[in-house]
């Protein structure tokens, strides 16, 4: 990667989490990843779900090899960190598709893996500027040691019947987290996704943000539609395909969304996300 680190402070880690799965955490985690890296920020993703589907919008599986794998974080005896590059300039600790080790990370011992997490994160938080992080949709070692490395935390809810559920059980789980190690873990911000305007996501939001009681809900919503899915099939960001009107109209949402979130997490523009780049000799960062 050609970019080099804008600030001289450790990075911030951005863990978006949820123990739900189906809720949006790969596809925010990947845009939020693309927006501070088009800011001109040094940006490492680092995907924690066995599934891997963070991994594949960013490199294919012939291109998933080598280099330094997200069950490595929790080794004690790790290879020598080597994240692979992509093309949005933005460096990976990559899993597999249904990788099996990363997995079994959930075998090890609580207090070891968090400790083997820890010093391998620990280094990397001087090469970046921001770390963002995909948990997996469970309660384990892998979400456990994501949440205690956070600086910053978004908690996705999809609106539909279970979401007060899904939103409680998420702060419960981080209380016995919090519990366990002596000092809360904070939440950043809950974002809506797949929004319809229907009146039970109406009422659901509603019922949502009761339950939510002081936590922040993010004002930018995203909306149910296939415009980004599509974009993230084809491994770029929705504000970067924009050929049809449903494609711009996504693009302004998610940008919105980002400018939010990068509000939330200190992230300054130096360039502008949504519009063509060039690369500035020597130091490579994009400006607008």
């Amino acid at each position: 990667m050609s970019l080099q680190k804008r600030t001289k402070e450790q990075a911030k880690v951005v863990v978006i989490e949820n123990q739900k799965g189906g809720v949006g955490k790969t596809t925010i985690a990947y845009h939020v990843a693309c927006f501070l890296a088009e800011l001109g920020y040094r940006v490492l993703a680092i995907d924690l779900d066995p599934q891997g589907n963070l991994s594949s919008r960013f490199l294919s599986r012939a291109e998933r090899i080598n280099g330094y794998r997200s069950v490595h974080m929790f080794m004690a005896d790790r290879p020598v960190f080597a994240p692979l590059s992509t093309s949005v300039e933005v460096d990976i600790v990559y899993a597999l598709d249904r990788d099996v080790e990363l997995g079994n990370v959930e075998r090890i011992d609580l207090g070891a893996a968090m400790m083997s997490f820890g010093t391998n994160l620990e280094p990397l938080m001087d090469d970046y500027d921001y770390l963002v992080i995909d948990t997996p949709p469970a309660h384990g070692n892998k979400m456990t040691a994501a949440s205690l490395a956070s600086t910053h935390m978004f908690v996705p809810v999809e609106l539909a019947a279970f979401a007060v559920t899904g939103v409680e059980s998420v702060m419960e789980t981080l209380a016995e987290i919090g519990h366990l190690v002596g000092r809360p873990v904070k939440i950043t911000g809950l974002i809506c996704n797949r929004i319809r305007n229907i009146e039970a996501h109406r009422t659901a939001l509603a019922e949502m943000q009761a339950a939510a009681g002081n936590l922040h809900v993010l004002k930018s919503k995203l909306y149910a539609n296939t415009a980004i899915d599509t974009a993230l099939r084809d491994g770029i960001p929705v504000w970067k395909k924009k050929t049809s009107g449903a494609q711009r109209e996504s693009a302004k949402i998610m940008l919105t969304l980002m400018k939010e979130i990068g509000s939330l997490i200190g992230a300054k523009a130096k360039s502008k996300p949504g519009k063509p780049v060039k690369k500035v000799k020597q130091q490579g960062v994009t400006t607008a």
